[in-house]
């Protein structure tokens, strides 16, 4: 069938595009993995080295030119490197909570033997005593569990020596502690804690380990303000007034800092375009990256601006690309290709090309390459061609646009036929020529929608 035809032309170097510009998100994931390791204490030279040695096998396959596997291995790639870094940061959550809660234990533990301590201390009882009261303050102190086991024993040892001046808490918990382990004791909880400070604990450790310490230090003082307060009905209300908000701030930091990612990683594609280094749209992507208060809103329209961007100027590199080629495939074929035809096409939305065997007679390349969809058909020249003659001219043109596609195909492009009317279907458009500009006459022709 070569009547009319919707075509789509996919060029070798616009894959080529995409397979460099895959690889270079996956360089920036790898970057992003190595740089979040190291400052989460995570690093893992074997995982790093064999993502490198993945990376350089992936760029193997760009050079054997196996480009539609490039396509498909390059995102699970990517995949599998973010959700090891998710694991990762999970793994740096979970230990930061942990920690939190060996601390608020030795804090509470602390607190126990204070009270439980007895009278008429000794020198060196002082100084167990000025230890504890860091501990319970949250005072950053050496070996804080060997001080709580001297307490421990302190009270022990006061429990043997004297029954009239030890009270009967002060000996069921000098009993409690006469084990072989006593750290597994001071690891433990023994107070009977409020829920939901596992909650605030979990919480603050993922805002202090994935987004700063300056994130968590507000909600850290709420919570110390709240811990000292004695009436229960109000500390509870806090307690919950304050799970709402962190909860709500862990969700809000999680959802910015995709976004800042995914900004900082679409400014770097359209920085590395041609021409647009010093884009002003780069400018206010560095202006809302470096703010120290993020807008959000503006993180995600600055991520639309730039996705368009990218997304217009890879469509205009394309489209001179498929314009060329079929440009140079058909003149290959012995069509009159001149100067200035590529952006006549791209100004006018078509072009005619003549060929000298063909007098009078020529083929139209019609629609906006930008979208890889185009229109080609045979087309007469004059007025005078006669309808027989027309259709032997188009069963010529089957036969050339099949050799077109080999062409094309033979440098690594690929053009298919979308939509297509048969050889004699509709009559010739006829379009008449002026100087080397192309008008339509007024003369009816039939088109196929792109």
């Amino acid at each position: 069938m070569s009547g009319p035809k919707v075509v789509r032309l996919t060029t070798r170097e616009e894959v080529l595009a995409i397979c460099e510009a895959l690889l270079s998100r996956l360089d920036r994931a790898i970057a992003n993995w190595h740089k979040e390791s190291l400052r989460l204490g995570q690093e893992d030279e074997a995982i790093l080295n064999a993502t490198r040695e993945r990376r350089v096998q992936l760029q193997q396959m760009l050079v054997q030119d196996e480009l539609w596997l490039l396509q498909k291995q390059v995102p699970l790639e990517i995949n599998f490197i973010e959700a090891d870094l998710m694991q990762r940061q999970e793994a740096a959550v979970t230990k930061a909570a942990e920690l939190r809660t060996t601390q608020r234990n030795l804090r509470a533990n602390a607190a126990t033997l204070l009270k439980a301590l007895p009278d008429g201390a000794t020198e060196a009882d002082v100084a167990l005593v000025q230890a504890l009261e860091l501990i319970v303050a949250g005072r950053s102190v050496a070996d804080p569990a060997a001080i709580l086991a001297q307490g421990f024993g302190r009270l022990s040892s006061a429990n043997r020596a004297d029954t009239e001046t030890v009270t009967d808490a002060q000996r069921d918990l000098a009993r409690a502690l006469q084990t072989d382990h006593p750290n597994k004791w001071i690891a433990e909880d023994h107070t009977v804690r409020e829920p939901r400070l596992e909650r605030i604990d979990g919480y603050l450790a993922r805002l202090q380990t994935l987004y700063g310490a300056a994130v968590a230090e507000p909600f850290q003082h709420r919570l110390a303000a709240i811990e000292e307060d004695v009436q229960q009905a109000r500390r509870g209300l806090l307690l919950d007034s304050l799970v709402l908000d962190l909860a709500a701030a862990s969700v809000f930091h999680k959802d910015l800092g995709e976004h800042r990612l995914a900004l900082r990683n679409l400014a770097s594609e359209l920085e590395a375009m041609p021409g647009q280094a010093n884009s002003p749209l780069l400018i206010q992507i560095a202006d809302c990256l470096a703010q120290q208060a993020p807008d959000i809103q503006q993180t995600i329209a600055l991520s639309t601006q730039c996705s368009e961007a990218i997304a217009d100027e890879n469509g205009k590199q394309a489209a001179g690309i498929r314009r060329r080629a079929m440009l140079e495939g058909l003149a290959s074929l012995g069509y009159e290709v001149r100067e200035g035809m590529e952006t006549a096409w791209a100004d006018a939305g078509s072009v005619v090309l003549r060929k000298a065997a063909t007098p009078g007679y020529g083929v139209e390349l019609g629609g906006r390459s930008e979208s890889g969809r185009l229109q080609v058909r045979a087309v007469s020249l004059s007025r005078a061609n006669d309808p027989g003659r027309d259709r032997d001219i188009e069963s010529v043109w089957c036969g050339e646009f099949a050799r077109l596609r080999d062409l094309l195909s033979e440098q690594g492009s690929e053009l298919t036929i979308e939509k297509a009317l048969g050889v004699g279907a509709v009559p010739l458009k006829l379009i008449e020529l002026e100087g080397d500009y192309a008008s339509e006459s007024t003369g009816w022709h039939r088109t196929i929608d792109i």
